[in-house]
């Protein structure tokens, strides 16, 4: 009983671990990269990002990014380092300006994963929604999930998909 007892134990021990999963999961294009959670470190840049788009305070924005960082927009549209990309959102926010449509964001989430411990930059999955507030040809909100690639304090890479919400 007594071995039995101190084996459920060990047991029971083993498996309260708190060492991290060296080994990951998932898979980055069926190679040997599997995802690792990444660190509160590239969350914080993140919301550091996102604030100062939210502000509209574009000199910060140049800072964070990385001159040579590649933006993919949801319809295809791809700006080349900070001055194409603030271009680009600076223009997006002016037409919806001049056709009076105006949105109340939400982030709703935010994640970073690590494919590579061994290697500087992870990237942070973030999703938000834009809600109307006074709906435009039956949209009535936007769901954004949007991929930030960030190394060295940097953003090297964004992309974006969007999904409209019809009233």
């Amino acid at each position: 009983m007594k071995n039995y007892f101190l084996g459920c134990l060990l047991l029971f021990l083993s498996s309260c671990s708190t060492f991290p999963n060296k080994d990951g999961n998932g898979f980055v294009n069926e190679d040997e990269n599997k995802f690792q959670i990444g660190s509160e470190s590239t969350v914080e840049l993140f919301k550091a990002f996102d604030n100062a788009w939210a502000n509209k305070n574009y000199e910060l924005l140049k800072t964070m990014i990385s001159s040579d960082a590649s933006f993919e927009f949801h319809d295809g549209r791809i700006a080349i380092g900070a001055e194409e990309f603030i271009a680009l959102i600076k223009e997006e926010a002016a037409t919806e300006q001049a056709l009076g449509i105006t949105f109340s964001w939400t982030t709703e989430y935010a994640f970073s994963v690590d494919l590579n411990t061994e290697k500087e930059g992870e990237w942070v999955n973030a999703g938000f929604t834009a809600k109307a507030d006074n709906p435009q040809d039956g949209v009535i909100e936007k769901v954004h999930n949007e991929w930030y690639y960030f190394e060295n304090e940097k953003l090297e890479q964004w992309y974006q998909t969007t999904r409209k919400v019809m009233d």
